[in-house]
C-alpha cells in the first residue's frame, strides 16, 4: 500500500463540501474567486463549531495566528518528500506545497512546530468576529505566499493554488494516515550526504521515485 494521507476532519463521511474551488456560486455571493473548499458537518448550522481539525500531511507550521477576515488560521509547509510525491501523482512540478486551515476557533500549534499527519491543529470556528457560520476553509497554496493572502482574479487562483478535488482524486486519504512507521528505521549515516550530526540516531525514510528522503527521529 502506498502513502495514505489524512482527511482534515474525521470521520470524513460526516462532512460535505459546501463551496468548492473556483465555485461560481461563491464568486456571485462574495465577489471573489474561491481558493479551496469549505467543509461543513452534514448536521448544518454551527454544529461543527469546535470540531477538531487535523494535519493532512507531515510538515512544519509556518504560520499560526489571528488574521483579519480569516480569524485563526494555520499554514503547514509539507515535507520535501510529500511535495515531490504530490507533484509526481498530479503530473506537474510544484514550487512548494502548503495546506492552509482557516476560520479556526482555537489553535493547538505555533509557528515552528513540527506536525505529523493526523496531529491536532485546532478546531473549526466562525472567522474574524464570528462573521460566518462555522466551517473549515481548506486550500493548498503551491508557492510561497503570505498566510493571509487572497487573490482577486481566477487566473491568480489557478496559478497559486491546487484544486483540492483534483488532489483527492490523485492521492489516497483516510480518517487515519499510514505515514509513520511502526518502529524506528535505522541506517548508517555514512550512506547520506549532509550534516552527519543531524542524521544520527533512528531515521525516518521515504522513497519517492529515485530519491530517498531521510529525517532524523532522534
Amino acid at each position: 500500500m502506498g502513502p495514505v494521507f489524512a482527511w482534515p476532519v474525521r470521520p470524513k463521511g460526516a462532512f460535505y463540501v459546501s463551496a468548492g474551488y473556483l465555485d461560481p456560486n461563491y464568486k456571485r455571493r462574495f465577489g471573489v474567486p474561491h481558493t479551496g473548499e469549505d467543509w461543513n458537518l452534514r448536521t448544518g448550522g454551527d454544529s461543527d463549531l469546535g470540531y477538531p481539525v487535523q494535519a493532512i500531511f507531515p510538515g512544519r507550521v509556518v504560520a499560526a495566528g489571528y488574521y483579519r477576515v480569516w480569524g485563526n488560521l494555520v499554514v503547514v509547509e509539507a515535507d520535501p518528500w510529500v511535495k515531490d510525491f504530490w507533484a509526481e501523482r498530479l503530473g506537474e512540478p510544484l514550487e512548494a506545497l502548503y495546506a492552509r486551515y482557516a476560520h479556526l476557533h482555537h489553535l493547538t500549534v505555533a509557528r515552528g512546530d513540527r506536525v505529523e499527519a493526523n496531529d491536532h491543529l485546532g478546531s473549526i470556528g466562525k472567522g474574524d468576529g464570528g462573521r460566518y457560520l462555522a466551517h473549515l476553509h481548506l486550500d493548498f497554496p503551491r508557492l510561497p505566499i503570505p498566510p493571509e493572502a487572497y487573490p482577486s482574479q481566477e487566473a491568480q487562483v489557478r496559478a497559486q493554488y491546487l484544486d483540492p478535488a483534483r488532489v483527492w482524486r490523485a492521492l489516497a486519504f483516510g480518517d487515519r494516515s499510514n505515514l509513520l512507521p511502526q518502529g524506528p528505521l535505522y541506517a548508517p549515516a555514512r550512506l547520506f550526504v549532509g550534516d552527519a550530526e543531524a542524521l544520527q540516531g533512528p531515521l525516518l525514510l521515504r522513497q519517492v521515485g529515485d530519491k530517498l528522503y531521510a529525517r532524523s527521529d532522534a
